[in-house]
């Protein structure tokens, strides 16, 4: 009897289109050898090495499970770092090689052997799976090849990004469900309008610089007509618009935080709904913070969004917000009349204005979780677009470490395009940004960090022509002799360093953070020598130094040639010294050793 086949159709939920057995085999095989790559960087993976060649090295990583171990192979570079062969990863238990690699369930394996405790490692795994999720995503989409990606504009590229190359948890946003994924994360590459609400000046603080009292940022973020029809909203409900401020509210805090958590406020006419502004926006890679496509030459704005992701909450601090626009000034005073940084065209983006809102019961709780203090705020931050030239455009620094589909890098691709050779591009790359950090570190004695994301090349027939730094105000850490030309206004909200530490500003925020990362994609994929690229950054540090003799005596205070330096931490932090706790203030990096300095004499 033949039986009778009955056509099902297949079921279907939303999320699932991404979602296929080869596709999650291999995402779960790159983000383990990130993960393998970062752990044995920060010294907690020690796999044992089985056998080399002048090249290549073939290790073996046993887990707690005495019948399961991994093996890969990997090349050496600098600063302690492998780059593994992707292909190369293979699981073995029982002397049989395993089919299918499960990121998550390597961490389980190796609990006991890194030392997690299971609180800690059951949110870690919650977090990798959201970002193994974000990863499949971006896969099913498909990356956009190189060479197109080098003619495509700022959002697209932003758009491709695919997340901190530090961090291995670095999508991980926890609170988001599927719907908010869709809606609000940068690779999503959604347009949406952001929600405003007025808050009573009795709880709520604006904070400007001299140029921009509430009335002109009103009128040029919403335009007459717009900010009109708010004040209509208020008079409505026989509410004075004189008494309050007005700012935009991200969608899903409103929905999953304001409304709870400020429902008496909301019912006492302290905070009134706006309703959405006109203009499209689009989420940057920082989640929190929006572009605006509609009018680009008007704010980036920065809303408080408490979710977790890359190691905090994604909230905005009340003390921070109100100090903001008093540091842009500051900083913009001090680095304005520097004739070297202005001849580079260096360029900052300040946070030109700011509105915190206080939550009457968290504030008063000593000790409370920051993140309960960080509900609800809104920052302006100005725009890039107004700052580019004729002929130029501009992209997020974090490309450069892209690589698509078919293993060609972009920053070969942009080499290529440029007409100039491997060594030139490098060096107008590393003059126009490294060279400024170094200047604004030793002349001015303050600091701040230039990864990536927080900074913008302006490029120019494929060259970087200059670099544009943005969200560098709650960065600025000041040297001691630095701190003393603050003024008072500001003095006690900044941060600074001991002097021993400084160096680690560049030592391992730039070298380790930045370098590390692109020396290798050049090394690798765009048959540049690391070894050629770290003499660069070597000429680089010693020709400015020759520059500036007047600064003879901070190069020796600051030495960017000691032989090794601290080796600084972020992924030991969430998995051992922090883990999820909920904790007063924001987690630090952690320090385990050193690492040899690539430029040292």
């Amino acid at each position: 009897m033949i039986e009778e086949q009955i056509n099902t159709p297949i079921a279907k939920l939303p999320g699932t289109d991404v979602l296929n057995i080869n596709l999650w085999n291999k995402v779960n095989r790159a983000y383990l050898c990130k993960a393998i790559t970062e752990l044995i960087h920060e010294k907690l993976a020690t796999p044992v090495i089985r056998s080399s060649d002048k090249r290549i090295t073939h290790f073996r990583l046993y887990t707690d499970k005495s019948n399961t171990y991994y093996e890969f192979t990997g090349e050496h570079r600098k600063m302690d770092y492998w780059h593994i062969h992707k292909d190369s990863l293979c699981k073995f238990h029982d002397e049989q090689e395993v089919p299918n690699i499960s990121a998550t369930l390597f961490f389980i394996e190796m609990q006991e052997t890194f030392g997690i405790k299971p609180f800690t490692l059951t949110h870690f795994i919650e977090e990798t799976n959201n970002t193994l999720y974000a990863d499949a995503f971006l896969e099913s989409k498909g990356k956009i090849q190189s060479d197109k990606l080098a003619d495509a504009g700022y959002q697209l590229i932003e758009h491709q990004m695919d997340g901190h190359p530090w961090a291995t948890v670095n999508k991980g946003r926890i609170g988001f469900n599927l719907d908010d994924y869709r809606s609000f994360v940068p690779e999503a590459d959604q347009i949406i309008k952001l929600n405003w609400i007025a808050v009573h000046k009795l709880k709520a603080e604006y904070s400007n610089i001299e140029e921009l009292p509430f009335e002109t940022l009103a009128y040029s973020e919403l335009g007459d007509e717009q900010y009109s029809k708010f004040k209509e909203v208020l008079l409505s409900q026989n509410l004075n618009p004189e008494n309050y401020w007005m700012m935009p509210v991200h969608e899903w805090q409103w929905k999953n935080k304001i409304v709870f958590q400020f429902a008496g406020d909301i019912a006492s006419k302290c905070i009134v709904p706006l309703g959405p502004g006109e203009d499209d926006y689009t989420p940057q890679q920082s989640i929190r913070t929006f572009f605006n496509i509609s009018n680009p030459d008007r704010f980036y704005v920065k809303t408080a969004i408490s979710i977790l992701n890359t190691s905090i909450y994604r909230g905005l601090s009340h003390k921070k917000l109100k100090v903001a626009p008093l540091v842009t000034k500051w900083v913009k005073d001090q680095l304005s009349s520097d004739s070297e940084l202005q001849s580079t065209g260096f360029t900052l983006l300040g946070e030109v204005a700011t509105v915190g809102y206080k939550h009457s019961e968290y504030e008063l709780i000593e000790g409370a979780p920051y993140q309960y203090k960080e509900l609800l705020g809104a920052v302006w931050r100005e725009s890039a677009t107004p700052y580019l030239n004729e002929e130029e455009n501009m992209m997020t620094m974090a490309s450069l470490m892209y690589v698509d589909s078919k293993g060609k890098s972009f920053i070969g691709t942009l080499i290529e395009k440029s007409g100039l050779s491997a060594e030139e591009w490098v060096g107008k790359y590393l003059n126009n940004y490294f060279t400024p950090i170094l200047h604004i570190f030793y002349q001015h004695k303050f600091f701040f960090s230039p990864h990536g994301e927080n900074t913008i090349l302006v490029m120019k027939n494929y060259v970087p022509e200059r670099i544009i730094i943005k969200d560098f105000v709650e960065e600025i850490v000041l040297t001691k002799e630095g701190k003393q030309n603050v003024p008072d206004n500001i003095r006690s909200i900044l941060r600074d360093i001991e002097d021993q530490y400084a160096t680690l500003f560049i030592l391992s925020g730039v070298f380790d953070g930045v370098f590390r990362y692109i020396s290798n994609i050049l090394h690798t994929y765009a048959g540049y020598s690391e070894d050629k690229f770290w003499e660069q950054v070597k000429d680089v540090v010693i020709q400015y130094q020759q520059r500036h003799p007047e600064l003879s005596s901070s190069y020796k205070k600051f030495d960017l040639f000691v032989p090794e330096f601290i080796r600084v931490c972020i992924n030991r932090v969430r998995l051992l010294t922090y883990g999820y706790s909920e904790n007063t203030d924001i987690p630090v990096p952690e320090v385990c050793g050193t690492i040899d300095n690539p430029i040292k004499n």
